[in-house]
């Protein structure tokens, strides 16, 4: 796959003419990362934006009594820590590869300098960060109130095809729980004659009843 076609899946990038997209490629490494393989550790100096093009991936923190406390796990498509990389400062977090991850590795100084020189890149890519951020604060709060039988319930309220379609990995990584969590809430759901054996939502009002708080 081209490097161009590798950027076009990720949002940020998704609606650049092609001249656009063709002088980020120029700047952009592809990387292949094994399961556990550090993608980058904390307090590391910023070299490049890493979007995550396949796989998953896991940003974390070590206390001081050496247990790993886990801040997010990425699924694929996405950028991981690009404000590390735009404001300059060293990482916050470790990230490692969950399974075996595919990168895109966008040279930090040379985006920076094209993003100054090119107006329409920066503002759609700007465009592009906010919306991540908002939905990133909605995560936040949904994490900070929700507890997981209500995190799984508006997943499958709002993203009802994704729900049925992805594997139970990856619905577990992007609501930032364990698969085992997640198969202890779906059979809970299920006994409650909620979901049926195939996923498919068999009553919705109830289900709704779990977002009432």
């Amino acid at each position: 796959m081209k490097t161009i076609n590798r950027l076009q899946k990720h949002e940020i990038f998704n609606g650049l003419e092609q001249n656009e997209l063709e002088k980020i490629a120029q700047i952009t490494i592809t990387k292949n990362f094994d399961k556990d393989q550090i993608i980058f550790y904390e307090t590391e100096e910023p070299k490049y934006f890493y979007l995550l093009n396949n796989g998953v991936a896991k940003v974390y923190k070590v206390d001081s009594k050496g247990n790993e406390i886990v801040l997010h796990n990425f699924a694929a498509p996405t950028m991981i820590a690009e404000m590390a990389s735009i404001e300059n400062f060293k990482f916050p977090a470790s990230c490692v590869a969950m399974d075996n991850c595919e990168f895109l590795l966008i040279k930090k100084e040379e985006f920076v300098k094209l993003l100054k020189a090119n107006p329409d890149i920066s503002f759609h890519v700007i465009k592009s960060l906010t919306r991540k951020i908002r939905g990133m604060e909605g995560l936040l709060n949904r994490s900070l109130i929700f507890d997981a039988t209500t995190k799984v319930a508006h997943y499958i309220i709002e993203r009802t095809d994704d729900f049925i379609m992805k594997k139970n990995k990856e619905v577990a990584n992007e609501l930032n729980m364990t698969p085992e969590t997640l198969s202890r809430v779906l059979k809970k759901l299920k006994d409650l004659n909620i979901l049926d054996k195939d996923r498919n939502i068999l009553n919705k009002d109830k289900l709704e009843t779990f977002l009432d708080f």
